[in-house]
């Protein structure tokens, strides 16, 4: 048996620690500011278009998900609604249900839903009721789930209490959205509970590396050293919990480059972050940064990216 990870003392020690009053794993910040419309994370999501080579995140991770044509997916986390895109465009007969805390996000999702695979259902999460495990794994605790097949439908929930039965799902995503969960170990156990003997759960989660080179600029030149500070929960010590958590684990990293030849998509990321708009006078901090970038046609201004999943065997 996977052990307990609530009791996993090395796995705490190595989460990164942050600040009581941390925003990122405050639900109320999330749902109602950070995360209100799906505004602030466009912006940053804008950002990897930049990237060199090109990473097509959503159908690279779905791929390497195998998805058979009929099952159960749930995308926990699913923010505004790309993962789901992708699996609605692939035509999959099964249900594709989609959860998040912002109901904000999840107007956002369907929107993008909806211009793939016509209009999709947004219920409220005590519509299915309680989480329980009674019925059939393969039923989602979606009432008249049967009927559902092949159609999309979102709920707004919370990561740590899903309204979904024991082993609802064949496949559980939950893409960079762990280190928001204030127990990422309570969250992980959640994805598991959910997903069905023999299914898998894929978490996304960044290395410690990644975009350094920003935060490294930004940090000098607001002084502020939380700037430098890697995610509470990354790459690596997402590893470490899923491996007490799973019965196998398989790690995939997508390491590539963001080449900036101008510094206005550096500037609408900025804005996007809450230390920004927490700021005295945000657009001040805003230019600082960019003052320091050298970013041009002939010198683009390189930063790492560095993404990866964890493919887990429940």
């Amino acid at each position: 048996m996977p052990a307990d990870l609530a009791q996993d003392g090395r796995i705490r020690e190595n989460l990164v620690m942050t600040e009581p009053a941390d925003p990122w794993r405050d639900r109320a910040f999330l749902r109602d500011v950070q995360y209100k419309s799906d505004a602030n994370l466009a912006a940053r999501q804008s950002i990897y278009s930049y990237q060199h080579p090109r990473i097509d995140l959503q159908a690279l991770v779905v791929d390497l998900a195998a998805v058979e044509p009929g099952e159960t997916v749930a995308d926990v986390g699913c923010g505004n609604g790309r993962y789901l895109a992708e699996l609605a465009r692939r035509g999959l007969a099964g249900l594709i249900i989609g959860a998040d805390l912002s109901t904000g996000m999840l107007t956002a999702a369907r929107e993008r839903l909806s211009a793939t695979v016509g209009p999709v259902k947004l219920r409220d999460s005590g519509e299915s009721g309680p989480a329980d495990s009674a019925g059939p794994a393969s039923s989602s605790g979606l009432a008249g789930s049967a009927d559902l097949a092949g159609s999309a439908v979102l709920l707004a929930a919370d990561a740590t209490a899903l309204p979904l039965r024991d082993g609802a799902a064949d496949l559980t995503l939950a893409m960079h959205m762990l280190y928001h969960a204030p127990d990422p170990a309570q969250a992980a156990r959640e994805l598991r509970r959910v997903t069905r003997t023999g299914g898998r759960v894929v978490i996304g989660l960044n290395g410690a590396d990644h975009l350094r080179e920003l935060r490294e600029i930004v940090a000098a030149a607001s002084g502020n050293d939380r700037w430098k500070r890697r995610e509470r929960l990354t790459l690596d010590v997402g590893e470490a919990m899923a491996r007490s958590c799973f019965s196998t684990v398989t790690r995939h990293d997508f390491v590539g480059q963001l080449r900036l030849p101008v510094k206005e998509p550096v500037a609408d990321y900025l804005r996007s972050m809450s230390l920004t708009q927490a700021a005295d006078d945000p657009e001040r901090h805003v230019a600082a940064v960019l003052s320091r970038l050298s970013a041009g046609p002939g010198a683009p201004f390189t930063i790492t990216t560095h993404a990866g999943c964890l493919i887990c065997e429940v």
